[in-house]
């Protein structure tokens, strides 16, 4: 009896960085080799968000040497959402991701979301050492995690990790968020599909001291419009339900 092929593993990964010249190498260097390694096909835009370092030109020196690399420069800052939607507009594979340029994520979960690429509608990665991270962004992230599921009931560990999405579905919902948002609605909005997935977790690496963006007045302003706007199931267009998955909505795996 001759064993069923496997499924080919394609994936369009977004790197966007703004003003991230000392660790922009270090992202890419530790994404392309385990691009190569793990997947059958892939594809890489770089996104540099206005940065006014060599970021840019970091990042055109990799795109020199893999065919397969393309790099978008923005003449300003437009944040990460509008980065991902030039990515996502323009990607040629069934799925997309998007890795941080700062080097935040330790290669081995990059390694185990490439791997999982395939087994279910969507990858949603966790980040499993959280409580490593400064006591106010550890407090924020597990508050927002609670209170994201108790308003949605999806009970995942995470929502603001590293994410495969399925490209066709991506962009048949309206994302009304940017930055920190972005992703949360993005994700929300395709769990209100009832597409399935699959969890896995990741690590992150040494953070950095200093503030963070995350922790901003204008962050949590976002996050509530995001928050409202899901509430309202404003982001959801009319998406033809008949075409969803006939296996969504069953138990994810993980």
């Amino acid at each position: 009896m001759m064993t069923p092929s496997r499924a080919e593993k394609s994936l369009t990964i977004v790197i966007p960085a703004l003003n991230e010249q000392d660790k922009i190498a270090d992202t890419i260097d530790g994404v392309l080799p385990l691009a190569r390694e793990l997947l059958d096909d892939f594809e890489i835009f770089l996104i540099d968000d206005g940065s006014t370092d060599a970021t840019g030109a970091i990042m055109n020196e990799f795109a020199a040497s893999d065919r397969r690399i393309t790099v978008h420069h923005n003449a300003e800052r437009r944040g990460v959402g509008a980065g991902f939607e030039y990515a996502l507009s323009r990607a040629k594979f069934d799925a997309i991701t998007l890795i941080p340029g700062d080097h935040a994520f330790q290669n081995e979960g990059i390694a185990r979301m490439f791997k999982a690429v395939g087994a279910a509608d969507m990858v949603i990665t966790y980040r499993d050492n959280q409580s490593d991270r400064s006591v106010n962004r550890s407090i924020q992230s597990h508050s927002l995690r609670f209170v994201l599921n108790c308003m949605f009931g999806f009970w995942l560990s995470d929502y603001h990790s590293m994410i495969v999405y399925p490209v066709k579905w991506l962009r048949q919902i309206a994302v009304r968020a940017d930055g920190y948002g972005y992703q949360i609605c993005a994700l929300i909005s395709l769990l209100q599909l009832g597409l399935t997935y699959v969890q896995v977790p990741v690590s992150l690496n040494a953070e950095l001291k200093g503030s963070s963006r995350a922790l901003r007045l204008r962050t949590y302003l976002e996050l509530i419009g995001t928050i409202v706007s899901l509430l309202r199931r404003v982001p959801i267009r009319d998406v033809d339900r008949d075409q969803v998955p006939v296996d969504a909505g069953r138990t994810p795996a993980r």
